[in-house]
């Protein structure tokens, strides 16, 4: 999973945080099955996106985007999928499901900072401006 020019939205710490999320599955997706980093970087996942999620919300609330609701709504199904693969991982460490983890993951975060993401943009910069962020 790289990044590249579809993904970004003109914002600098979205476009940021964005990238960090893309490194992490770039590193679920490198090198051997090791359970352990495997486990690790599904757990930074988490994190991460617990507090993007928080600041993307944020920003949304500030400018009164009016489809805040939807994009709570994918955030928590992204969350309950992070912990349905991390349980179906510690089940089965198998390189198939790490690949499962990566594909499923890969695909949900870029139909979302394309779709969704991009759909809400133009409202907050019109309303808040990308420099009150921070």
């Amino acid at each position: 999973m790289e990044w590249n020019i579809n993904y970004e939205m003109g914002h600098p710490r979205l476009d940021a945080e964005h990238r960090t999320l893309f490194q992490v599955l770039a590193t679920l997706s490198r090198g051997y099955c090791d359970r352990d980093l495997v486990d690790t970087q599904i757990k930074i996942l988490e994190h991460y996106v617990a507090a993007h999620f928080a600041l993307e919300e944020r920003m949304m609330e500030e400018a009164a985007y009016p489809g805040i609701d939807g994009q709570r709504a994918l955030h928590a199904e992204f969350h309950a999928t992070v912990a349905r693969l991390r349980a179906h991982w510690r089940q089965d460490d198998a390189p198939g499901v790490r690949r499962e983890i990566i594909a499923e993951l890969s695909d949900w975060l870029t139909r979302h900072i394309i779709g969704a993401d991009h759909a809400y943009l133009p409202r907050v910069t019109t309303k808040s401006g990308p420099s009150s962020v921070g």
